[in-house]
């Protein structure tokens, strides 16, 4: 009886075997849309790929697809020129040829076909630029900061390989890599030594398109102080407290105090230079303290300066203003 069992799930699981294999190389007819990718020699540059995505028939066992179909880096036309296809900027490749790295997979090609799934000639056209290489200056942009001198760099130049036809289109004025630096802080020294990333183009923003060897160079620049001092003349002084203040007593001014002053702002150029009289408020302030002190005496006090943007100062003390404080007179009632 155990024999028999044995013997039974022997031929159960050979038959499972067989129907897995067989499915696997069961031939089946598939078709795949494919980027096209294209390898040219170091000195030549791919501009445009035509079309850049092609349609693929083939046939072969079902396990061979499916194989095929979970390598992702086999779903590629894969066209290499070699240096006799280079006589012009344009070259007409089969795509067909495209995919001798599917030689490993039991595989058969039936052609290239449209979205229909008609087969076409399955022509590939690639343009080309050949590559130049040249010596071009390194100009140095540094922003945010004003430098005073000229800045170094090094090296002060640098290879530049660029398509042979974006050059020739390219002005010589035109022909330098930038260095731009974009200083948002200034050392105490003034002074900057930074290593700046080389934009990938010739001629700046506008350029064109280069590679860049070496990618960085280290830039040095004396930087200029970009403090700016100004003074903001005859601004009033203003009263300033606590409602029940102001209602109940008059501000009463020693004959020579000062009811207009003069401001000395310092600060960055760009907040500074701007600045006028109406742009600050020059406040004395009442505390609810504050009381009347007799004929004759009077309270000290610095006032304040409100409305001045971050980073610019009031530069050296600010004049002690002498007051007393008066209580109004009630009004009189009405008979």
């Amino acid at each position: 009886m155990n024999e028999r069992i044995r013997t039974l799930f022997a031929v159960v699981v050979l038959t499972a075997v067989i129907w897995v294999w067989a499915d696997l190389e069961l031939t089946q007819e598939a078709a795949l849309e494919v980027p096209v990718a294209v390898s040219a020699p170091p000195d030549y540059l791919v501009r445009r790929i035509t079309p850049d995505r092609v349609f693929v028939k083939f046939k072969g066992p079902k396990g061979e697809i499916d194989e095929l179909r979970a390598t992702p880096d086999a779903l590629a036309c894969r066209i290499t020129l070699a240096g006799a296809d280079l006589k012009t900027g344009r070259v007409v490749a089969r795509a067909v040829d495209g995919f001798d790295h599917w030689k490993p997979y039991r595989l058969s090609l039936m052609g290239i076909t449209d979205e229909n799934g008609q087969v076409t000639r399955g022509e590939v056209v690639v343009d080309l630029d050949r590559l130049v290489r040249l010596r071009v200056p390194v100009k140095p942009i540094i922003t945010g900061y004003t430098v005073t001198g000229q800045p170094t760099v090094d090296p002060p130049e640098v290879t530049a390989v660029v398509a042979e036809s974006a050059l020739a289109a390219l002005p010589e004025a035109k022909r330098y890599a930038s260095a731009r630096l974009a200083v948002t802080a200034a050392p105490k020294d003034l002074q900057i030594e930074r290593d700046v990333a080389l934009e990938p183009r010739l001629g700046g923003a506008d350029g064109i398109e280069a590679t860049l060897k070496p990618p960085t160079v280290h830039v040095t620049a004396q930087l200029e102080s970009t403090l700016s001092t100004k003074t903001l003349t005859q601004i009033a002084i203003l009263i300033a407290g606590p409602p029940e203040m102001l209602n109940t007593y008059d501000v009463v001014f020693q004959e020579d105090a000062d009811r207009l002053i003069d401001l000395q702002v310092q600060g960055p150029r760009q907040l500074v230079e701007p600045l006028t009289g109406q742009d600050v408020r020059v406040e004395l302030l009442l505390a609810p303290d504050d009381r009347p002190t007799g004929e004759g005496t009077w309270i000290p006090r610095v006032p304040k300066v409100f409305g001045l943007p971050v980073g610019v100062e009031v530069v050296g003390p600010l004049p002690t203003i002498n007051f007393n404080l008066k209580k109004r007179k009630d009004d009189a009632p009405t008979p």
